[in-house]
């Protein structure tokens, strides 16, 4: 099973860097607790249309960007692609071309290339100004956000264990 966590942001512009900052802060504390799995933790500053590319042929991937809904800076969003889809209606990444956008070219496009399963942590980020570093509330979402990571992780694993027993039940006609 092939799982990708990926920080999406641009390291220069304020609070656009926090998906970079969890990923990596995963990556360093967490990355070793899954060695059945294969599970890789990377970064890419603004990627646009080349996210499709960054997830193909995975199983599962865990994307984590800076969001913008109107909620308090530093509310964590924990959603699914089906979610983002509602999510993004008005609100989104902060990317001009965002992740919503991306994701549902890349379901029409190529279904057959993107994971089965795409979970989005999302962090309500406040400044953008270039040079600034993160907002005093997107910096405390990060430990959280970090936790989030591993429970999603957890209940995606459970799920995929199950899944296959229950498959591999109806082959031998067991119920």
């Amino acid at each position: 099973m092939q799982i990708k966590i990926l920080g999406i942001g641009h390291s220069m512009r304020g609070d656009d860097e926090v998906g970079l900052e969890i990923t990596r802060r995963w990556r360093d504390s967490q990355g070793a607790d899954y060695p059945q799995y294969t599970i890789e933790a990377e970064t890419a500053e603004s990627p646009g249309l080349t996210l499709l590319g960054l997830i193909a042929g995975l199983d599962a991937a865990i994307l984590v960007d800076a969001v913008q809904s109107g909620a308090p800076p530093g509310t964590l969003h924990k959603l699914t692609e089906e979610d983002l889809l509602d999510f993004s209606a008005g609100t989104g990444s902060t990317h001009r071309w965002g992740t919503a956008e991306t994701l549902s070219l890349g379901r029409k496009l190529a279904p057959e290339d993107l994971p089965e399963r795409i979970f989005i942590i999302g962090v309500e980020a406040v400044q953008f100004t270039l040079g600034e570093g993160l907002s005093p509330a997107v910096r405390n979402a990060i430990p959280e956000a970090v936790e989030m990571i591993d429970e999603i992780l957890g209940e995606f694993l459970k799920s995929s264990r199950k899944g296959l027993f229950n498959k591999i039940f109806k082959l031998l006609g067991i119920r």
